[in-house]
């Protein structure tokens, strides 16, 4: 694999939560890594500088875009508070549906909070193109001119994803603007593990004091666990004695983010007022809902594992009236029957809640994060991983601190001294250096499903076919990469298949399996993921004309070059994780 040098790299970091971008030149990369700019976002109407923006998208009634980030959370409060929201789309925390389903398709919908749907496809592509816009505009200040040809971007993406969730993500990019041949996509948390190895890490205390400085050594091995708003993403790595980076675990994780301790929060509004009427409030009084949602998030910032306070959160006029009327009772004479009638005060429009309560918000998130932990912890021998390292910006909670030292006293934490940024400015050094990590461990097994001599005796009747007058078995796994096969970058596997028109049709399909040797596709541990497209010559394939296949493992994504003898060519990226 080979990189040309760009003028500039450009990073998008897009996550569930929170977005933002950074960028730096080349040159000032060669005098110091470190120079990156970012942007400073105006946090609501509060005039605050944030260095990134929500990851919410608002559409006009026409369903073309209006605004994101800020600017789109202040123009939806003040419709919704003048009432003038109707038909204006409001998407939030969407980047999740790419996590979540299993058989995504290039004609996915998703819904706004209202429940109005919209293709995925467009609603990713409006945000990214947003993003890269803003980015240019940025780059005005800084230079009289500059054309985009120049420009090396980085697009970042969960280690966890599947090749499809990639591929939509790449597909949205190219439909945003952004060439197919100039996009890289950089897996978070190595884009953390990056950055982190180009600055001073911060010993962790429980107090969430940094207690002393540390730098990566030659050989020493770290887990990263990456903490976003959605998913947490979890991986180990071994620095080289260059600084490169080998991956020595798996990438694994799950939906553990900030996200999942709102989902904690509201099911608690529901077991104290019901569904009905939370859905009669988002429905008639946008605003409220908008605001006891906003009052939630700056007090989860805040929460301590040494919290011994009641908690207030200030409950919306309308939500206690739209109570009243649903159920015939105010919630002073409601409260003293629910399960909360001892650890939750209602005075004066405030719920004052016990502090256990407000942690148990956090119990499923955090119970997720530490048994993945134990795991990666548990293959490992002795104190040969010694150090988990945090980033993203869930990992700031002190909960998670606490939780994470209480229950691993013998390993060292260690954080940057900002864990929020480490993605996005190590998503810039990576496009600056993309072959700084020297190899990743698959997943999987990864292969195509081919047919060969049928072999009387090793391989299933049932399987058996004639072709071009020869006996042939179908459905053979015939593996590219072995699950936790460590694999360098720029690994590539050459294969040669006899083309046939059904192929032509179908493509060749793409296998993974949790098995380390399949035999047959068909068994019960493979799975389909897509399919190399092949391309068909005018009068299509003689017989046993050939297709040689070179693929291309140990990158951030699978990718595929095909040469036909037929067609006397070489073609890439025809590959399809996708579902029209």
């Amino acid at each position: 694999m080979s990189f040309s040098l760009p003028v500039l790299v450009a990073a998008i970091d897009f996550g569930t939560t929170f977005s933002g971008y950074a960028f730096s030149f080349h040159h000032e990369f060669e005098q110091d890594p470190l120079k990156i700019s970012t942007c400073n976002w105006i946090a609501g109407n509060q005039s605050l500088i944030s260095l990134k923006t929500p990851s919410v998208i608002l559409l006009k009634p026409d369903k073309t875009f209006h605004s994101f980030g800020y600017e789109a959370e202040n123009k939806y409060a003040s419709l919704a508070e003048d009432n003038e929201h109707e038909g204006w789309l409001y998407f939030k925390r969407f980047k999740m549906t790419l996590h979540k389903n299993k058989s995504l398709r290039r004609t996915t919908t998703i819904k706004d909070i209202n429940g109005k749907e919209m293709p995925a496809m467009t609603v990713f592509t409006m945000a990214i193109k947003y993003l890269k816009e803003h980015l240019m505009k940025t780059l005005t200040t800084r230079v009289d001119t500059f054309t985009e040809d120049l420009i090396r971007w980085v697009l970042t993406v969960p280690a966890i994803w599947d090749e499809g969730a990639k591929q939509f993500m790449m597909e949205a990019a190219v439909d945003a603007g952004i060439e197919r041949k100039q996009l890289l996509l950089a897996l978070e948390p190595e884009a953390a593990s990056i950055y982190c190895n180009h600055v001073p890490i911060g010993v962790m205390s429980v107090n969430k004091e940094k207690t002393e400085s540390y730098k990566f050594k030659p050989g020493t091995r770290y887990m990263v666990l990456d903490l976003g708003g959605g998913t947490a993403d979890i991986t180990v790595h071994e620095v080289h004695s260059n600084q490169n980076l080998r991956e020595v675990h798996h990438a694994t994780g799950g939906a553990w983010g900030g996200t999942k301790v709102d989902d904690a929060f509201y099911q608690f509004l529901v077991k104290l007022f019901g569904n009905d009427v939370l859905t009669k409030l988002k429905t008639e009084n946008m605003d409220d809902y908008i605001s006891l949602f906003r009052d939630f998030e700056t007090k989860k910032r805040t929460v301590r594992p040494d919290l011994e306070d009641k908690v207030t959160i200030t409950l919306p006029f309308r939500l206690l009236e739209i109570f009243e009327e649903e159920t015939g009772e105010t919630l002073t004479e409601a409260l003293p029957q629910t399960r909360y009638a001892k650890k939750v005060i209602f005075k004066a429009g405030k719920l004052r809640v016990h502090p256990d309560i407000f942690k148990d918000f956090f119990k499923d998130t955090l119970q997720g994060i530490i048994q993945h932990i134990t795991e990666i912890v548990s293959s490992f021998e002795g104190d040969s991983l010694s150090k988990i390292l945090l980033v993203g910006g869930f990992s700031e909670s002190p909960m998670v601190l606490k939780a994470i030292k209480e229950l691993f006293p013998d390993k060292k934490v260690i954080a940057p001294a900002d864990p929020g940024l480490a993605v996005l400015k190590g998503a810039v050094l990576f496009g600056h250096t993309p072959c700084v990590i020297s190899s990743r461990i698959s997943r999987y097994s990864i292969g195509f499903e081919v047919n060969v001599p049928f072999i009387e005796g090793l391989h299933r009747q049932e399987y058996k076919i004639t072709l071009y007058g020869k006996s042939r078995c179908l459905h053979i796994f015939e593996a590219l990469v072995q699950k936790g096969e460590e694999v360098p970058i720029g690994h590539k596997v050459e294969k040669t298949y006899t083309a046939n028109e059904e192929d032509a049709i179908s493509g060749i399909g793409i296998y993974q399996s949790t098995s380390q040797n399949p035999t047959y596709t068909t068994e019960k541990n493979c799975t389909k993921i897509g399919a190399i497209k092949l391309r068909r010559p005018n009068g299509g394939w003689s017989e046993g004309s050939l297709i040689h296949a070179v693929v291309e493992f140990g990158g951030t994504h699978f990718d595929v070059a095909l040469t036909d003898d037929c067609l006397d060519e070489t073609y890439r990226h025809s590959y399809d994780f996708l579902r029209n």
